[in-house]
């Protein structure tokens, strides 16, 4: 039953209402003792459950962009009032970017104390003039204990039927199937719906729609992840595509590494450093492809004849190719395309997929590969592609065939080559340094180790000879001003410093 407004709830006077749900209503009204406004939840009874979940998961958090829990009475909640309106798109690049990264954040301090909100939507965060507030983990998932409930078990629990909880329009794949599997689920959902957030933070349209409950679960289960290349810079609809991966095995991992990446996008797009809109950047595409390429082929075509042709003045050599519209390319790099060392073809990562194309050919031929490949490299001779997904070193044939797993690789993976003597060196290990395993497969053996404040070892590149290894140690903090190029012998592993202020150093033969 309705309240009106001056009806008491222990310390509390009603004011008005300010709307309803499955849980209750809401009302807006005054503390007596305090004299302050606030916003106050009155629980249904068949939903006391979830009432006192929501209650749990807010009073643990602390944090300026999720909603403040300050009391509870016997059938309701005391929350902070909050004025401001409901998230609503499309909006400005830089806002979203800004509300998305505040989003991730309270994501993120939501998941590092065990809770999956698992109902995240725009009509959940509301939009203040400090920025946004996360509401409503009235069907939050909280992972406390040594026996949490099921998905389905807290399910049953929370509605009093064997029914999906949440918004239909924002759950994940595996949230879907929660039910009639049984499968779990964890934090990585959330990321899931931060994207179909965020693409309608952009968009002001539904990433997955559709005219009936089924066919919008068919779309979220089946139907690709759309993108957002005519709004926004080629880096951001990369990630949201990687968000909304349908295996949580190849999303990103959690919200603080997203938060960290959107940071990065936004001070890239202020800075002029990438592409306002894929619109731009398709019609720019090609050319760009085309100058990443050239350079590659110059260096690559110099060190091939400078043996050979050491008194003489080396032409610049310039090659274009047209990757297509459809390509999108890693923008925090040029490592998504590589050239082989004899010039004659190329691969190139297009989000989850690794293609190789015959330079004297007009089409590219997609290689089957685990998904989340990063960082291809070629084999001396042009006739494997080498790369790390799923935890794994792998390598596959040119032509095609099944990929070959060689050794684990650490998280930190951060590029390789492909010596002539035919091992590889790769950041393989946890430690961070530099490891040495056969590309036949093995055990890697660790060649560098890191020293003082390093953090990584990365970008490595065997010189000619396979003696020497070209390598960039970057320090706990980030820049190009605490990084370092060096080269390591492998023979006996020792270090020379060579330039100190610089990353990425690649050998190009005089």
């Amino acid at each position: 039953m309705a309240l009106a407004p001056g009806t008491l709830l222990g310390p509390y006077e009603i004011i008005a209402p300010l709307g309803a749900g499955g849980m209750g209503e809401v009302y807006k009204a005054r503390d007596t003792r305090l004299n302050r406004t606030v916003a106050i939840k009155v629980s249904n009874e068949q939903f006391s459950e979830r009432f006192e979940r929501e209650a749990h998961a807010v009073a643990s958090l602390n944090h300026s962009n999720v909603c403040t829990l300050h009391d509870v009475g016997p059938n309701y909640l005391v929350m902070e009032y909050i004025e401001g309106t409901p998230l609503k798109g499309p909006m400005r690049l830089e806002q979203a970017l800004k509300y998305a990264a505040q989003i991730c954040d309270a994501l993120d301090a939501a998941h590092r104390k065990g809770i999956t909100h698992r109902d995240l939507k725009p009509a959940n965060i509301m939009v203040t003039k400090t920025g946004i507030k996360l509401l409503d983990f009235g069907i939050a998932k909280i992972g406390r204990g040594n026996n949490p409930p099921s998905d389905a078990t807290l399910t049953t629990a929370l509605t009093g039927k064997n029914e999906i909880v949440g918004t239909l329009y924002y759950m994940s794949p595996e949230q879907l199937q929660a039910q009639a599997t049984g499968q779990e689920i964890d934090a990585r959902s959330d990321i899931f719906s931060f994207a179909l957030v965020l693409y309608e933070m952009l968009t002001g349209k539904r990433a997955f729609d559709g005219s009936s409950p089924a066919s919008v679960i068919a779309a979220i289960m089946e139907r690709p992840a759309p993108s957002i290349g005519d709004v926004a810079p080629a880096a951001l609809d990369r990630m949201l595509k990687k968000c909304l991966e349908k295996d949580p095995e190849n999303r990103w991992q959690n919200a603080r590494d997203l938060k960290t990446e959107l940071e990065w996008i936004a001070q890239a797009s202020s800075d002029g450093n990438i592409a306002p809109s894929s619109a731009a950047r398709r019609e720019k595409l090609p050319w760009i492809a085309a100058a990443v390429l050239a350079l590659v082929a110059a260096g690559a075509l110099w060190i091939a004849h400078s043996a050979a042709r050491p008194a003489e003045l080396k032409p610049l050599v310039r090659l274009e190719a047209d990757l297509g519209h459809d390509v999108y390319l890693n923008a925090l790099g040029g490592s998504d395309v590589i050239l082989s060392s004899d010039g004659t073809r190329i691969a190139y990562l297009s989000g989850n997929h690794l293609f190789t194309r015959r330079l004297d050919q007009a089409s590219a031929t997609e290689l089957p590969i685990t998904p989340g490949a990063t960082s291809p490299f070629f084999s001396t001779d042009g006739q494997w592609i080498g790369f790390v997904a799923g935890g794994k070193l792998r390598k596959i044939s040119v032509e095609g065939g099944a990929e070959i797993a060689l050794c684990d690789a650490a998280a930190s993976y951060t590029g390789a080559d492909w010596g002539e003597d035919g091992n590889i060196i790769a950041s393989l290990l946890v430690s961070g340094g530099l490891s040495q395993v056969s590309s036949a497969g093995g055990t890697p053996t660790p060649i560098t180790e890191l020293e003082g404040e390093e953090r990584t070892h990365r970008w490595p590149q065997v010189l000619p000879g396979a003696k020497n290894v070209l390598f960039t140690a970057e320090n706990a903090t980030v820049g190009f001003d605490d990084a370092k190029i060096d080269v390591v012998t492998l023979a006996d592993h020792r270090r020379k410093n060579l330039l100190r202020g610089g990353t990425f150093g690649r050998y190009v033969a005089a």
